[in-house]
């Protein structure tokens, strides 16, 4: 800021023409500080610029009257400077109009105006008011020019011709359910640019209800409303029921054929009595989405249920202990009516693990309460377990876990990870024979080091690699595992999983030993009754 713009030394001649006095009546040649100073609003104000001479180090004192830059007026202020005290008067006047950039505004017919909207980037030091200086017309379409008028805190004004872009938006558009959605022109009746921004597309007619839409007008979002409405009542035709009394009905059941653009539900007039034997009429109501409805009277006649069922493909039968039982196989109840029909079986008093007779009931029971009863005896027999059935099991698991690119050392790896995940160990199990040992591994996926050893055997045999069975010196307990040559000699293979987890998987006799001495002889054998070419390498 040059001190010439603010300080009355500039402006003294100009005041003192002004008001038909001398310079010298304001300023006075002894004085240290200009008895007037003036300064455009907004404009910076120092003490310094008060001072005539050097006053670098002056300050407005506590006791100086404060002054906004943003409002003109007439302050005396008070300066210090040095030791002495002094008092001026500082008079903020505005003479410059505000200034703004014009915008161009887009707004639906009818819609109030601000004239607050038309303009943007005010500047002026004081505060401006905005105002229209002719309030527009906003009840018809088009492209037309405003002005509005900026009037500073000082009365400064600046006119600006900004532009008002007017477009009319139906309020909202009413269609028949069914009929194809109205297109753009039926919402924008005056607009340059005129889209839908939202998914409009998907909407789907046949289902009434109010819809808001959105539409970009000139780049503008604005919402209405669409009414699809269903004025139209549906068709439909129903037919006569026949049947036992007490089922259920519902009101779709006698509806042969229907017609409504819009989703329809079907109800009864009144809930007929379905304990009523005989014929009673009865009215069917079709209602669609938009609330039309459609009546039929229709006829129901009930007749009494008093026949029972019949319990046919029952007879005496045999299961191996264990098995599943399929007591319903070639079992069927017939009835009149099979609506809700009912056929149990009371097998509370078989034990399938235990051999012996067991009788076993079989109950319908149809809807209205007519029952028959039968009662079979089933007889359980021991388990015969049998080889190919065995085979057959091993082959399946096998074609699972060995693939044709693998050597035998992975195949027996993957048989030994087969166990290890598969088996759930069980502290004992029956020692009747090794194939129903292999059959409890593979299809009841438990039991002791026997079922574990023998399930190794079976899948080993099929997969075709030598195998030896392998027995503990028996002591407290017994314990089975193999001996494996895949034609570099005999190894232990134990896949039974022990607390510690060792992997006993091609060991040579020396690590079997070594470990089973170190774990109470879990492992100790009689080595001389195998043949020289079946000991294990040590």
């Amino acid at each position: 800021m040059e001190k010439k713009n603010i300080l009355a030394l500039s402006i003294t001649l100009i005041l003192a023409l002004a008001i038909g006095v001398t310079a010298s009546h304001f300023i006075s040649e002894y004085s240290q500080v200009y008895k007037i100073c003036v300064s455009e609003a907004g404009v910076a104000v120092k003490a310094a610029d008060f001072f005539r001479k050097s006053g670098e180090n002056a300050y407005f004192t506590t006791d100086s009257q404060p002054f906004d830059l943003s409002k003109p007026g007439e302050y005396t202020v008070r300066l210090r400077n040095g030791w002495f005290t002094y008092k001026s008067t500082l008079i903020i006047e505005d003479t410059i109009p505000p200034h703004a950039d014009a915008v161009i505004v887009k707004r639906l017919i009818n819609t109030p105006l601000d004239p607050n909207d038309f303009v943007a980037g005010i500047t002026d030091a004081t505060p401006v008011t905005v105002s229209f200086v002719e309030n527009p017309d906003n009840t018809a379409g088009g492209l037309k020019n405003v002005d509005i008028r900026l009037t500073d805190i000082s009365g400064n004004q600046t006119i600006i011709t900004s532009k008002l872009q007017l477009s009319e938006l139906a309020d909202n558009v009413t269609i028949e359910a069914g009929a194809p959605l109205p297109n753009i022109n039926n919402f924008v009746i005056i607009a340059e640019e005129a889209q839908f921004a939202n998914d409009y597309n998907h909407i789907n007619t046949a289902l009434p209800g109010e819809y808001i839409i959105n539409i970009l007008i000139d780049g503008m979002p604005y919402e209405t409303i669409l009414h699809i409405i269903d004025t139209i009542p549906p068709t439909f035709s129903a037919a006569n029921i026949s049947g036992f009394s007490l089922l259920p009905r519902n009101a779709e059941d006698f509806v042969t054929d229907y017609f409504d653009i819009s989703p329809l539900t079907f109800s009864f007039e009144k809930e007929p009595d379905l304990t009523y034997i005989g014929t009673r009429d009865i009215t069917i109501i079709a209602r669609d989405a938009g609330g039309n409805e459609a009546r039929q009277t229709v006829q129901l006649t009930l007749l009494a249920d008093t026949e029972p069922p019949e319990i046919k493909g029952v007879v005496d039968f045999n299961v191996q202990a264990g098995d599943t039982i399929a007591y319903k196989k070639n079992a069927v109840a017939i009835d009149n009516n099979p609506i809700g029909l009912e056929f149990i079986v009371d097998q509370s008093a078989v034990l399938v693990n235990t051999v012996g007779s067991y009788p076993v009931t079989y109950i319908a029971r149809d809807f209205a309460g007519n029952e028959t009863k039968k009662t079979i005896t089933l007889t359980v027999v021991e388990k015969k377990y049998d080889l190919d059935e065995v085979y057959a099991k091993a082959d399946e698991v096998l074609a699972r876990i060995v693939t044709e690119d693998m050597s035998e050392r992975e195949i027996l790896w993957a048989i030994y990870r087969y166990n290890q995940y598969n088996i759930f160990f069980e502290p004992t199990s029956e020692k009747e024979t090794w194939v129903r040992a292999a059959y409890e591994g593979l299809f009841d996926r438990r039991g002791d080091c026997y079922v574990y050893a023998c399930t190794a055997k079976v899948l080993l045999d099929r997969a075709g690699i030598k195998n030896e069975d392998i027995e503990k010196i028996v002591t407290s307990r017994r314990h089975y595992w193999h001996l494996v040559d895949i034609g570099d000699g005999w190894y232990h293979y134990d896949t039974t999983p022990r607390s510690d987890h060792p992997t006993i998987f091609m060991w040579t006799d020396e690590q079997l030993m070594e470990y089973s001495a170190e774990s109470y002889n879990s492992h100790r054998y009689d080595r001389d009754i195998y043949p020289a070419d079946r000991r294990p390498i040590n």
